[in-house]
């Protein structure tokens, strides 16, 4: 009885005289890591998903519709097991949003149920509940449009987002494609080396705020080096690769389209067209000064409906048939 293992350690060879084994492990390789999710789909069919979530983003402004599109995002990313490698967009969503939070209510001044007010000088602050709710929306709005980015960047590998994009403008394809690729890069870079400086006796996170910054300042020139040492390392294997030179260099064989693509596909285009058509008839509109509207009448709105029962189909319910069907 012979298993995998056997095999790999005694290759048989095929009738041209060539090991199987190592053929095996190449394949192997080929195919990467596993996919799960929105992963496994097609990349222009998950690329439908991410635009359609992404389009929501824009379009909506009631919290509630916007919370919602966040727990579709996260159960993407939770179904693709993508969550860690998605983890530096999310930190950085949820520290702008902070702000935002944090921000918006001081300088919005249309509210009318006043909760604090002060008087600085020329300045008078006032903080509303309007004003509260519109930097909590405004937040969720940022957050809803950097999770669909790092879906972008997490479910489809660079080489997706590369032969995606090169179909329009392979230079730009290909900027952008390294750009999304680099940032987690450049987060782990200031990691180690803040960790670097904290093993050499570093003082980085003691003192007041504007001494903790202060001590990071200079950790700025290290990563700046570090950055220009890899775009030239990437720039060399570009060269070595052929980039720029003419003729055919490549060679790359499509995905093929099942079922599964098509209906995430053709839902999120449903979804996307209930958006514009809420957006264009003003389905959507949502006011927060002077008097907030109602965040719950909007829900029932059928082009709403229609929206959110697409999205639910493309983030959650077919990669999940998927799933399990691959199981089996």
């Amino acid at each position: 009885m012979h298993t995998e293992g056997a095999l790999l350690e005694a290759p048989a060879a095929t009738s041209r005289g060539v090991v199987a084994a190592p053929a095996r492990r190449r394949a192997r390789w080929a195919r990467g890591r596993p996919r799960y999710g929105l992963a496994r789909l097609h990349p222009l069919a998950a690329l439908a998903c991410i635009g359609a979530l992404l389009a929501a983003g824009f379009v909506l402004a009631n919290p509630v519709q916007l919370a919602g599109l966040l727990v579709l995002e996260m159960a993407a990313l939770a179904l693709s097991r993508r969550l860690r490698e998605a983890r530096p967009y999310l930190r950085l969503s949820l520290y702008i949003a902070a702000f935002l939070i944090v921000i918006n209510p001081l300088f919005s001044r249309g509210g009318l149920d006043v909760v604090w007010r002060a008087h600085l000088g020329l300045f008078d602050l006032a903080v509303t509940v309007q004003g509260l709710l519109f930097g909590l929306g405004s937040a969720l709005r940022l957050c809803v449009v950097v999770w669909a980015f790092a879906l972008y960047n997490v479910v489809l590998d660079a080489d997706d987002q590369l032969a995606i994009m090169s179909s329009v403008s392979f230079r730009s394809g290909l900027v952008v494609s390294l750009a999304t690729r680099l940032f987690p890069v450049l987060s782990r870079d200031a990691a180690r080396i803040s960790d670097a400086q904290r093993a050499r006796g570093v003082e980085l996170d003691r003192g007041r705020r504007r001494d903790r910054v202060a001590a990071r300042l200079p950790l700025l020139g290290a990563l700046l080096t570090q950055s220009l040492e890899r775009a030239t390392d990437v720039a060399e294997s570009m060269e070595a690769r052929g980039y720029g030179r003419r003729g055919r260099r490549a060679w790359k064989r499509g995905r093929r389209w099942h079922a599964a693509d098509v209906f995430t596909a053709a839902a999120a285009l449903v979804a996307a067209a209930a958006l514009v058509c809420g957006l264009a008839l003003g389905a959507f509109r949502f006011r927060f000064f002077p008097l907030l509207d109602n965040p719950w009448s909007t829900l029932l709105d059928p082009l709403w409906l229609i929206a959110a029962a697409a999205l639910v189909l493309t983030c959650v319910v077919i990669p999940l048939v998927t799933e399990s069907r691959w199981r089996r």
